[in-house]
């Protein structure tokens, strides 16, 4: 399938925000088709430098080095099996970074690279209002150009891969704790500008989360006593983990899917995610014999596949 780029500005000046998606020759029916908002990690598996440097080749039009791009690359044989049934739109995270773990030297070409959240001390340290800000109009941008592309179906699904991941969940949450908000008759807080925003009115429906960490990120003022870590906070260790123990205090009830690699160093975090950050319901785990990447081969990606259609309602359990 051939791919297109295209680039969108944030106000704030952050960055330049590539949104890699699906060339526009496709039918009415494939842009009608429930979309799947993407978003990427921070470190890739060196398994998958083949794949980088076949595809991005000085002949292509590929935004080299854009972490959404890779994302593209490594859900290919997912998004094939599911091309039916998904449109999947890809966003880039806001702020500009060195390489993560597992990028240098196999990926020394591939930047500019991107992230989320902080990872590094040398990181700048940004205000939460403003941090989450930056974020929401990245994944806004990407909505809203997917929009201008003609896709026109409804926003269900996150999809996300390690620090992505987090994202994908936290956003889960927080769609989840408005909505319950406005049943209730109460006004949902959040920072000025996004109560309304493209955003927080859809109605997120499931998240795939690939080697997906805790804990859950903050992406509202108004959390009274919530244990959720601040967007300004660096990972965090073990034992402060230990003491952010949502238990009795939140728990996402919506679908969601985790993804582990048995090899991956930080899959005991992932786990955690997964064991008391969700709801006993709503929650799958699909263990594989890999580290830190995303699945390629079967029967991973024929489980995955089955269990997003289960989560979608588009096939029964």
């Amino acid at each position: 399938m051939s791919l297109r780029e295209s680039y969108l500005k944030i106000d704030c000046s952050l960055a330049i925000t590539p949104i890699v998606r699906d060339n526009l020759l496709c039918s009415m029916a494939e842009l009608q088709l429930p979309r799947i908002l993407c978003l990427h990690g921070m470190s890739f598996n060196i398994r998958f430098n083949f794949v980088l440097r076949s595809s991005f080749s000085s002949n292509n039009n590929l935004g080299v080095g854009s972490n959404a791009d890779v994302l593209f690359l490594q859900t290919r044989v997912l998004r094939d099996r599911l091309s039916l049934s998904f449109r999947f739109v890809f966003a880039n995270g806001p702020f500009f970074c060195e390489a993560g773990p597992g990028m240098l030297p196999v990926y020394g070409g591939a930047d500019p690279f991107r992230r989320w959240f902080r990872w590094s001390p040398s990181h700048r340290v940004l205000k939460p209002k403003y941090h989450i800000e930056a974020i929401r109009r990245c994944l806004e941008d990407a909505m809203a150009g997917d929009d201008e592309s003609g896709g026109c179906g409804p926003w269900v699904g996150l999809l996300g891969f390690s620090q992505g991941a987090r994202l994908s969940a936290s956003i889960l949450f927080e769609s989840q704790r408005r909505q319950e908000s406005q049943i209730k008759g109460e006004k949902p807080g959040g920072y000025e500008g996004d109560l309304d925003s493209m955003l927080w009115s859809q109605h997120w429906q499931f998240a795939v989360l690939f080697s997906g960490p805790a804990p859950l990120v903050a992406l509202s003022p108004d959390i009274g006593d919530l244990p959720l870590q601040s967007p300004t906070e660096l990972d965090l260790s073990h034992k402060e983990l230990d003491k952010l123990d949502p238990t009795g205090k939140l728990a996402i009830d919506r679908p969601t899917l985790h993804v582990i690699g048995i090899q991956d160093e930080w899959a005991p975090s992932q786990r955690r995610l997964h064991d008391i950050y969700c709801s006993e319901e709503s929650k799958s785990l699909l263990e594989w014999d890999g580290d830190h990447r995303i699945p390629m081969q079967s029967p991973e990606i024929e489980q995955i596949c089955a269990r997003m259609l289960v989560m979608a309602g588009k096939k029964t359990a």
